[in-house]
């Protein structure tokens, strides 16, 4: 699978104008990068290859030296420029043009900026694949033989991309050694580089009070500036036994941001926040998630933790406590790979699960046509007997609409409705990072 278009903003980040979340509904699934200084402008070019747009604020050109920068690696970049300015901005399209920008959109113009962002990632899509069959055409031997096929840049693996010669030879791939992949994620976690995101939760029940609610998503920002989802560092934390500590960290940002959220008038606002289940097979963190959560000045109600069903085995003591801990809050658990055979598994835990998260594989299943209807049906029947609150992940196209409202789902979370936030969509709130304190500081103590 492809990876998501890589947007660079360029001071500010228009996330106000959910670009991301309008691009995806048109089937172009995108990453956006932030920059506000010269420096991050420069550590993000670095990689040239990597982006496939780059935003920039036409206030910014010259105070962060745009211009110069991407003149220095404009022989190894795809991607286009293109202005945003203010309805008053003086900055004329001539003027865009001699910066070297393919366009200039007024801030305000909301559809011309998503089709110029829309037109310029087509192109450089084309860019990039004359530039890897330029490559691919180029490292053949003529002499040989024997038939060939000449790749494209989809074949290519990202170590063997433009620009990439170096790396490939020099960093080991993640997995190649456990101890390289531990230190790099350790000198990224040190660097500063832990980032929360918050994805909005949106409800299908209309007769119920509204609530607003996010899940709290763990992001690492990489020496290049580029955001690792969790698939590419969560394991490797697994595996060093790490997750504890992150864990802790995470939940301390996390109602960090609710308590300021709440006390900038939204008392309505609820955060689902994931803990690791061998997070609570340490007794010691355990007690230390329940203190953090007895302490916190919030709106009852408004925290959910998320765990796996693995963690009602080998933690049951410690969770047992911790659920004691959000019952007495009228916090919430949530259980979040429940199939479709877990209707026993629910009525068993009634006394500690409040929500269930039917997960990627049901609702993916749900359109394919491998998991039934009437199963998932039954399964979030039986949720709601028990007095849970159903929520459906990774909705990412509108046929699921249909099959989740009718199965009795209260809400829905993906990338078709709601993309990630770095700020709430509050402007009090900006992107939560560990520089805020070092995440390997906490009240766990070794032994």
């Amino acid at each position: 699978m492809s990876k998501a278009k890589q947007i660079l903003c360029i001071d500010p980040e228009p996330s106000d104008l959910h670009i991301a979340a309008l691009l995806n509904r048109q089937g172009i699934a995108v990453d956006l990068t932030e920059v506000t200084s010269p420096e991050g402008l420069r550590n993000a070019l670095e990689r040239p290859d990597w982006w496939d747009l780059i935003l920039c604020d036409g206030a910014s050109v010259e105070s962060l030296a745009v211009e110069a920068v991407i003149l220095s690696i404009r022989d190894d970049l795809d991607a286009s420029l293109v202005l945003v300015k203010a309805v008053e901005s003086p900055l004329s399209a001539k003027q865009g043009h001699r910066l070297g920008a393919a366009d200039l959109v007024v801030r305000d113009d909301l559809d011309h900026l998503l089709m110029v962002c829309e037109r310029e990632l087509q192109s450089c899509a084309l860019r990039k694949e004359l530039r890897g069959l330029r490559r691919s055409a180029g490292i053949l031997d003529q002499g040989a033989s024997r038939s060939v096929m000449l790749a494209t840049i989809h074949d290519l693996s990202p170590t063997a991309r433009p620009g990439n010669d170096d790396a490939a030879s020099s960093a080991p791939a993640v997995g190649e050694s456990p101890v390289a992949d531990q230190a790099r994620i350790r000198a990224l976690i040190d660097a500063g580089g832990l980032t929360l995101e918050f994805q909005p939760i949106i409800s299908l029940s209309t007769h119920e009070e509204h609530r607003s609610m996010f899940e709290t998503l763990v992001r690492l920002k990489d020496d290049t500036g580029k955001l690792l989802m969790p698939f590419e560092f969560l394991p490797i934390l697994e595996s060093a036994g790490w997750m504890s500590k992150i864990d802790l960290w995470i939940l301390r940002r996390a109602l960090a941001t609710l308590q300021e959220m709440q006390e900038c008038g939204a008392q309505d606002a609820v955060l689902f926040i994931n803990v690791a289940t061998e997070t609570l097979s340490s007794t010691e963190t355990a007690k230390a998630l329940g203190a953090f959560i007895s302490a916190a000045r919030l709106a009852r109600g408004s925290v959910v933790i998320e765990v796996r069903k693995s963690a009602f085995t080998d933690a049951r003591a410690a969770l047992e406590r911790f659920a004691r801990v959000l019952q007495a809050k009228n916090h919430g658990l949530l259980i979040e790979d429940a199939g479709i055979k877990d209707c026993a598994f629910l009525a068993e835990h009634r006394d500690l699960i409040t929500h269930v998260k039917l997960e990627r594989a049901m609702t993916q299943g749900l359109v394919e046509r491998r998991v039934p209807q009437d199963a998932v049906k039954a399964l979030v029947q039986c949720a709601k007997k028990e007095g849970m609150r159903v929520i459906a992940l990774a909705v990412d196209n509108a046929e699921l609409l249909p099959m989740l409202f009718a199965a009795g789902v209260d809400a829905i979370q993906g990338h078709f409705v709601s993309m990630p936030y770095r700020n709430l969509m509050y402007p009090s709130i900006q992107r939560v990072e560990s520089s805020s304190g070092p995440a390997w500081q906490g009240p766990v103590r070794s032994g």
